[in-house]
């Protein structure tokens, strides 16, 4: 198959057991249809669809004439099988629902272009499709933060300005950077403004005075206190050893 089917099905009674060389997802409009995959059976509802793999044997039940929204898929669109990520049945959330209710109006009332089935189909399996690869919220919040602190590095930083910028509580936020980055938000902040002051420190046009309040620091005193504390030598030291 070359192209994206997406057509409103009805079925009542039994389909005898079957199997088709491409992936095919099945939602609901309205009541109930029992699936057996043959490794594992389920019911697609308002609350759950499936996906039917290709190549995989499958017969499905309906009591009575229920309809559903069938999507045919190319294998060319790189649909993931069951067994790696994306799982035979799988929850419906509120914008999938928006989608079938969407697609049930406009198909009882238009053919349904080439462009409309993709954008469509597009869009659906953007939501049910496990996010291998895309960033989470966690993730999201912690590239937020550390983007706020490299703008803001020479300003001064309160841990309630970065825990704003990430759009999320302090909490969460520290939770956040431990997990993905192994560190603390004020840790990521004090190693960021000391990366900073290192790269500074190349330029011999720059004084240490300058580069401690251009990489946030309060003073020379304050970036010498820092760099001896977290990287176990001075400003000074680490400029010798930069230019020679």
């Amino acid at each position: 198959m070359n192209e994206t089917v997406v057509e409103i099905r009805r079925y009542s009674g039994e389909v005898e057991r079957h199997q088709h060389d491409y992936p095919q997802v099945v939602l609901a409009v309205s009541g109930a249809l029992e699936i057996d995959l043959g490794h594992r059976s389920g019911r697609v509802s308002g609350s759950t669809g499936a996906f039917v793999s290709a190549g995989c044997q499958h017969a499905f039940y309906a009591k009575q004439t229920d309809s559903f929204v069938v999507l045919d898929l190319p294998s060319r669109l790189g649909i993931r099988e069951p067994d790696e990520d994306m799982p035979a049945f799988f929850a419906i959330g509120r914008e999938v629902h928006g989608l079938i209710d969407y697609m049930a109006v406009l198909a009882a009332s238009q053919e349904l272009s080439a462009s409309i089935r993709h954008a469509w189909s597009t869009l659906l399996l953007d939501r049910i499709a496990p996010a291998r690869g895309r960033p989470d919220r966690a993730e999201l919040a912690v590239r937020r933060a550390t983007a706020f602190m490299e703008r803001k590095l020479a300003d001064p930083i309160r841990i309630a300005d970065i825990t704003e910028a990430a759009g999320m509580s302090p909490t969460r936020l520290h939770e956040a950077f431990t997990r993905r980055r192994a560190t603390t938000p004020h840790a990521h902040l004090v190693a960021m403004r000391l990366d900073a002051a290192e790269r500074m420190l190349a330029d011999p046009r720059l004084s240490i005075a300058d580069i401690a309040i251009f990489s946030g620091h309060s003073g020379q005193s304050a970036l010498t206190r820092a760099m001896r504390r977290e990287r176990n030598s001075t400003p000074a030291e680490v400029r010798r050893n930069l230019l020679g």
